[in-house]
């Protein structure tokens, strides 16, 4: 190979790609409007939610009633938010209506008597509705609203156990509690009617933020589509234009021009990467900015990329089939190789795409890499067959574009 040949087909591929407007649309304007959508939807700080929470109780005229603990869900609040959104509805029927149809989250129906039961020390029930047809939203509300009853549960026991001993220790002679004091007793019917306590207890792990993760997913759509696609495409347009025809005619060998082919697209791809990565500093105020070992797993990834890309161009030697096919292979390859959708909430099915998937490994080990700052040793698997794909995919492409060369000639 020669290196001047080569470093005139670079200086040729960077020029034409400054005067494609489209390919400089979709390699730094479509990254970077990727950025800014994700970036403003999830990027920021995610206030708590607001579960709306419909209440059927009647009037009691006990000590305590449903109207108290009503009074305790309005002023429950969490960084200055309402918690609850309380209204009341004038029967049960009413408020299953209202869940059915989507304008309530929960109908908490405080059944008569309630009130009674509680001030007597009794057991009282409480009937709540949701709405299971959005299992998401089902998990979120009835973990909001047992959590809230579980807390309110506590207190309760807890001031009906001080109320027992007041008494215990005002009318209860000592001689016959024999050995044991109120302190003894305290603590067994705490044991009693609270086996077990849950204490929380806060441990700071590495999360990274969502900017975070999106530059990284940003990374892998530059590796996945733009790769791909510059290196398939172009091989073929200078194909077409007789650009290798010439080539072959000229000192320069069809080696070099492949050679100056993928180190273009490489440098255009890691301009790309640096824009984005500046620019979400900017705009976010946060960033990621690989490592040397970062960038390695880059340059694989790259490397396997726009081997498979020019493996479809040779094979296919259609400019329109290559895209359809590019295409085909990139849009599912978004949400089954993790690239925007975190791999630990994917289905089963489709974990395997993220984890073995050669642009898949490379995008984890770079977030374990990057994001959760794990040791090299842990990503050395991976990037192991990282690096054995990306050859073995080169490999694949050179046979094929050396045997499209000899029919050229």
């Amino acid at each position: 190979m020669k290196a001047r040949a080569i470093k005139a087909i670079i200086g040729k591929d960077l020029r034409e790609t400054r005067r494609e407007k489209m390919a400089l649309f979709w390699i730094f304007v479509f990254p970077l409007m990727w950025i800014t959508l994700l970036g403003g939807i999830w990027g920021g700080h995610n206030p708590p939610i607001t579960v709306d929470v419909g209440v059927v109780y009647f009037n009691e005229s006990t000590p305590f009633t449903a109207a108290d603990v009503v009074n305790v869900m309005e002023n429950v609040t969490m960084d200055g938010v309402h918690v609850f959104n309380i209204e009341k509805y004038p029967n049960e029927s009413a408020g299953v209506d209202a869940v059915r149809n989507g304008r309530i989250d929960v109908l908490l129906v405080f059944p008569k008597g309630f009130g009674e039961n509680v001030s007597s020390g009794l057991q009282a029930k409480v009937y709540a509705y949701f709405d299971r047809s959005d299992p998401q939203n089902y998990q979120i509300v009835s973990g909001v609203i047992k959590g809230f009853f579980s807390e309110f549960e506590k207190e309760m026991a807890k001031r009906r156990l001080n109320i027992t001993l007041s008494y215990m220790e005002k009318y209860v002679p000592a001689n016959i509690a024999g050995n044991f004091t109120i302190e003894d007793f305290r603590g067994y019917l705490i044991g009693l009617t609270n086996p077990l306590e849950l204490e929380e207890r806060e441990v700071r792990g590495e999360a990274p933020s969502a900017i975070q993760f999106y530059v990284t997913s940003f990374i892998g759509i530059q590796f996945l589509f733009a790769t791909m696609l510059m290196i398939g495409s172009g091989t073929l347009e200078e194909i077409e234009h007789g650009t290798l025809r010439r080539i072959s005619a000229s000192p320069a060998t069809a080696w070099d021009f492949l050679a100056g082919k993928m180190l273009s697209t490489f440098i255009v791809i890691t301009v790309s990467i640096l824009i984005g990565i500046v620019y979400a500093k900017i705009v976010f105020g946060e960033t990621v900015f690989p490592s040397a070992l970062g960038w390695l797993i880059i340059f694989l990834a790259a490397v396997f990329s726009m081997s498979l890309g020019l493996a479809i161009a040779m094979g296919t030697r259609s400019i329109k089939a290559t895209n359809a096919i590019v295409n085909l292979i990139s849009m599912p390859l978004l949400f089954l190789a993790g690239i925007v959708i975190p791999a630990s909430i994917l289905p089963g099915w489709a974990k395997p795409i993220a984890n073995y998937f050669p642009l898949g490994t490379a995008l984890k080990s770079l977030r374990l890499l990057e994001l959760y700052h794990r040791p090299a040793s842990e990503i050395l698997p991976g990037l192991v067959w990282l690096a054995a794909s990306a050859f073995g995919m080169l490999l694949m492409a050179v046979v094929l574009y050396n045997w499209a060369i000899k029919r050229l000639k």
